[in-house]
């Protein structure tokens, strides 16, 4: 079986593997960025790009073609990312306040 798709090739066809290196994102984006109220939203989001790739590469893994998945997995993720940034702009989503301030200050 000759391999040509990106995301079969970045994780080496294993599931566990994609698993994995999402986690690990996710606590090394959430520690770098743990002042910042929006550490733990930036690491799962990186987290779900790792699963996605991974499932993706699974499915091809299982002979669904990348013409078939990659569309569908693009369209979930441009639909979240449209959320999240209609979300942050109408105001829904605001900042945690960072711990040991008041609000008054």
């Amino acid at each position: 079986m000759q391999v040509t798709d990106p995301a079969v090739q970045l994780f080496g066809m294993s599931a566990v593997i994609a698993t994995s290196a999402g986690y690990s994102a996710q606590t090394r984006i959430a520690g770098a960025w743990r002042r910042s109220p929006y550490a733990p939203l930036l690491g799962r989001l990186a987290a779900a790009i790792f699963w996605g790739c991974g499932s993706v590469a699974g499915l091809t893994v299982l002979g669904i073609p990348t013409a078939i998945t990659v569309p569908i997995a693009l369209t979930v993720f441009t639909v979240v990312i449209v959320m999240l940034a209609a979300a942050f702009a109408g105001g829904m989503i605001r900042p945690a306040p960072r711990p040991g301030l008041s609000a008054g200050t």
